[in-house]
């Protein structure tokens, strides 16, 4: 009976010190709000037909510094359209300010002897820099223009 209470104690003792583990250290930012975002980019009012959206937390509501939330990514089709994904596909992007950017596809080579074939987009950036991400449905265009020098 002893020997069963004891261990009985210690679980429960390694049950609370984990519990309280878990609510300490560094957040991981899964714990920010997101809110589904989907666009379209758009290069001289024609869509983009490869590419990838990327969408970085700047300024989070209620986020600490250095633990704004995790990028967002979305691959452009070939209509220019792109849903973004954070934690699942399709869930969007945390709620707030965030640094857009776009990275453009090149066709891969045939043959070893082949050379990539550049991206029709590459030196292409967009437009806006900064995007707000708000609570509910988020339908944002993308502007590209060639890079500033």
């Amino acid at each position: 009976m002893k020997v069963r209470s004891l261990v009985t104690v210690w679980l429960v003792s390694v049950a609370i010190g984990l519990l309280v583990l878990a609510g300490c250290g560094p957040k991981s930012g899964a714990e920010y709000k997101v809110a589904p975002v989907r666009g379209k980019v758009i290069y001289n009012g024609q869509p983009v037909t490869s590419g990838g959206i990327r969408f970085r937390p700047i300024e989070v509501p209620g986020a600490k510094e250095g633990s704004l939330g995790k990028p967002a990514t979305g691959e452009v089709k070939s209509d220019g359209t792109f849903v973004l994904s954070t934690y699942r596909e399709g869930d969007g992007a945390v709620v707030g300010k965030h640094e857009v950017s776009y990275i453009p596809v090149s066709k891969g080579a045939e043959t070893y002897e082949d050379k990539p074939e550049p991206s029709p987009y590459a030196g292409l950036v967009p437009k806006e820099k900064v995007v707000e991400v708000k609570p509910g449905q988020n339908e944002i265009t993308i502007e590209l223009v060639p890079m500033q020098k």
